[in-house]
């Protein structure tokens, strides 16, 4: 299970790159629907996700925001879950708020997970059963009995088209990023 959290983070660092190259701007914006829109960011970090993490696992499947889905798929017991710049919007704004995000499903299971902020370096994984980290160290969620009383973290984004209006009183510290 290491070999392929070292291998999603070597795949999230350079799609990271890749990222970096075209941040904070200089591409055309296309769109994939209504307010859906894709740059050349994406689909090349996709490309080149797909390539490393298929080549080193060539029997497990994949699913990603940026290619066309396949029900090959889902005859696989391993599948990667991509995202290669979740975060579109803000990447096209400017705003150092996105990530490479990599999964690993087993069985419709996760067991792997990791996101890459090339902007700050920072580098969060989880594996099932061993926790979470932020470059390497521990990190760990608060423990809170009451929905009141935690804390809603949510992008300006979602907030701005009122996705969490209907809660935002259920919460008595929202954040928005």
């Amino acid at each position: 299970m290491r070999d392929l959290l070292k291998l999603a983070e070597r795949a999230a660092r350079s799609g990271g790159e890749i990222l970096l190259n075209y941040f904070p701007g200089g591409y055309s914006v296309a769109s994939k629907g209504p307010d859906n829109p894709v740059t050349i960011a994406d689909t090349e970090t996709d490309a080149m996700l797909k390539a490393v993490l298929l080549t080193a696992c060539p029997d497990y499947g994949w699913l990603s925001e940026e290619s066309a889905d396949s029900p090959e798929r889902l005859t696989k017991s391993r599948v990667w879950i991509v995202d290669p710049l979740d975060g579109t919007k803000e990447f096209i704004a400017g705003r150092p708020e996105f990530v490479v995000s990599i999964g690993l499903a087993e069985n419709g299971q996760p067991i792997l997970g990791v996101l890459y902020n090339p902007i700050t370096d920072e580098f969060f994984s989880a594996l099932a059963g061993r926790g979470a980290f932020l470059n390497g160290q521990p990190i760990h969620g608060t423990k809170t009995n009451s929905l009141k009383e935690a804390h809603l973290i949510v992008s300006r984004t979602e907030t701005a088209a009122g996705l969490w209006d209907t809660l935002i009183e259920t919460f008595e510290k929202p954040f928005t990023l």
